[in-house]
């Protein structure tokens, strides 16, 4: 068993003797004695003492290089909470396995009956005291509602299912990277090779190396709706986990990708690496140029190409559809945006994504040429829920919230220089606002 199990164990042991406290006064319908409550007071030291053990930093973990690697061969399976490559399996249970102290054993009502109705329930007092974060408040979901939640997220999603993930079991990680550097001196920020004769000087190398830490941050839903759905759970329950798990999905891929990093994970559109490519000489506002797309894959690192995607906004459509190549005399314009034979979209053979979440056209970011193998996700497990019948009492309507905690950041901090000395790439490019 390792350390962290142990510690789990042993709040779950002092929770359970906790509720007995509480639970055998409130069978005799009468308040703790001093005594008991002294008791209830040292075993909330104790249970404290052990939660501040598990918010400790956890070990750095080491991320495999990407780049030019085939990811299908990168960390496939793999425990619980071990790091999970861009082509493995990211369901819940593959990131955090089983998690036994969260599971929901009530077989007459279901966990959002036993919220819903406001009135006490063991399973939602047990599950939030082992909770690591009380400060959020609310119900710790059990295990199997929230893989059907992160389940229906996880499909909807641009970002996640193409980079690294890695489950977390504290607030923060760190990750030891290289620093990115310039080819025309060295490599990875330091790291120098030469051809030395026999009994000859061999230069020294100083590869550097840079701290990323990923610190988990809150992501907060809210869900508005009326009492005749919260009367109808369980009918209404897939409804809920549909809601929560597309609004997952929905807000997480739009700070993956335009984020600022402060408060919020850090988005490719204003990370430090991504290279911006300027618009063309005399090119009208609000749009894209076949130009505009070959110069942005000039400058996508050339080892990314084979696993990178187009990320455009939906309001770029018209302009693509109508995008071709000119042909000589006699020949016929080749569209640029094409459909292969299983109905995906391309552009310059790379698949594309059309999506709300970016800038509309002619802004920065109205597209994106990615390769998200160079992205890391921290996720950490356990989703808390909770609802409110207060706040909106006069339309007779309920306000529920969930609560995730997870981080996001390029694995690169800047754009890579070529040996050359003057060219840059990057695994991420956008083209220049066109106003």
């Amino acid at each position: 068993m390792s350390n962290f199990e142990k510690i789990k164990n042993d709040i779950q042991k002092l929770t359970n003797e906790k509720f007995r406290l509480v639970a055998f006064a409130k069978k005799e319908g009468r308040e703790n004695t001093p005594k008991e409550e002294l008791m209830i007071s040292e075993l909330d030291g104790a249970i404290e003492g052990l939660k501040a053990e598990l918010e400790k930093p956890e070990k750095p973990l080491t991320l495999p290089s990407t780049i030019g690697t085939s990811s299908k061969n990168i960390l496939r399976g793999g425990p619980a909470f071990a790091l999970r490559g861009p082509q493995d399996k990211k369901d819940y249970r593959s990131l955090f396995g089983s998690v036994p102290d969260v599971r929901w054993t009530d077989k007459d009502s279901t966990f959002f009956q036993a919220v819903f109705s406001g009135r006490f329930h063991p399973g939602l007092i047990k599950n939030s005291m082992t909770e690591t974060v009380p400060s959020d408040g609310g119900f710790l979901v059990p295990g199997e509602l929230a893989a059907q939640i992160h389940a229906v997220s996880l499909e909807d999603e641009i970002v996640m299912p193409r980079c690294f993930v890695q489950p977390m079991r504290s607030n923060e990680i760190d990750i030891p990277a290289m620093t990115i550097g310039d080819h025309s001196a060295n490599l990875y920020g330091g790291f120098t090779a030469s051809y030395t004769a026999e009994a000859g000087t061999i230069s020294e190398a100083n590869p550097k190396i840079r701290d990323m830490k990923l610190q988990a941050k809150k992501l907060t839903g809210l869900l508005r709706f009326s009492s005749e759905l919260s009367q109808d759970i369980p009918g209404g329950e897939n409804q809920l986990v549909q809601i929560c798990g597309k609004g997952l999905a929905w807000y997480r891929d739009k700070a993956f990708l335009k984020g600022t990093g402060a408060g919020e994970p850090l988005g490719i559109l204003n990370a430090g690496c991504t290279i911006e490519v300027e618009k063309e000489n005399g090119q009208v506002a609000d749009t894209i140029q076949y130009e505009n797309l070959t110069a942005m894959v000039g400058r996508l690192h050339p080892a990314c190409f084979n696993h990178s995607v187009w990320v455009c906004q939906v309001s770029a459509i018209p302009q693509l559809l109508q995008l071709s190549m000119a042909v000589g005399t006699g020949g016929s314009a080749i569209p640029v945006l094409t459909a292969d034979a299983g109905g995906t979209w391309r552009i310059l053979t790379r698949p594309v994504i059309f999506t709300e979440k970016t800038e509309k056209l002619g802004d920065r970011g109205d597209i994106i040429l990615a390769d998200f193998s160079q992205y890391v996700v921290g996720l950490r497990s356990g989703m808390r829920f909770d609802m409110s019948p207060h706040v909106h009492f006069e339309t007779d309507e309920m306000l529920a919230r969930l609560i995730e905690r997870h981080d996001g950041e390029p694995l690169w901090d800047e754009p890579l220089t070529l040996e050359d000395g003057s060219t840059t790439v990057s695994p991420f490019v956008v083209l220049e606002e066109r106003a």
